[in-house]
């Protein structure tokens, strides 16, 4: 059965290895049959979160006018979720955090609308490769799938990215097809 997945980005860097990272995803998803729509956050305006409990007021989930709510239309009939996101000082990039923060209107009590997904799959790449380098993003990751009761689908981490292409060189680049490849 087809599935549609929202592919958020943090990376700013188009050629990058986060963003060869995602388009290998991608593809694998796509050839699995998936509809998959990809939202750079990282090159996106969104506007941070006021926690002004404004949220569906003029009919969107945020009332401030930015980038997250022309994404909203997808979000609402995705079924799965994936982050793809470089590591900023041990966790996920501002456009990521953004994002995320932005989903807070789901869980407002005066929410218009659900979200469907179910499922939840996180890719990150830093250049540090210490065995506690994903920590804090991990972390936030398993608190967001906690919140919105999502199943953690997958998780793929990958240091030693230091220069843009260094993806080219390692194992996790098939990974990530395989990963998408996998979505059933």
């Amino acid at each position: 059965m087809s599935k549609n997945i929202l592919v958020v980005t943090g990376s700013a860097r188009s050629n990058g290895n986060t963003m060869t990272l995602a388009r290998s995803f991608i593809s694998g998803a796509r050839k699995s049959g998936h509809a998959v729509r990809r939202f750079d956050a990282a090159n996106k305006k969104i506007e941070p979160c006021r926690a002004c409990d404004n949220c569906w007021r003029k009919g969107k989930p945020c009332i401030v006018a930015d980038d997250f709510n022309t994404i909203s239309p997808f979000l609402h009939v995705s079924d799965i979720i994936v982050f793809v996101t470089p590591l900023y000082w041990g966790t996920f990039s501002s456009g990521t955090k953004l994002f995320i923060d932005k989903l807070r209107a789901y869980l407002s009590d005066k929410r218009m609308k659900q979200l469907r997904i179910k499922e939840a799959m996180i890719i990150l790449t830093a250049a540090e490769n210490n065995k506690d380098t994903f920590d804090a993003a991990l972390y936030t990751y398993k608190m967001l799938c906690e919140k919105f009761n999502w199943e953690n689908k997958g998780v793929l981490l990958i240091g030693g990215l230091d220069n843009i292409g260094d993806i080219n060189e390692k194992e996790e680049l098939r990974e990530a097809y395989e990963l998408g490849l996998s979505i059933k």
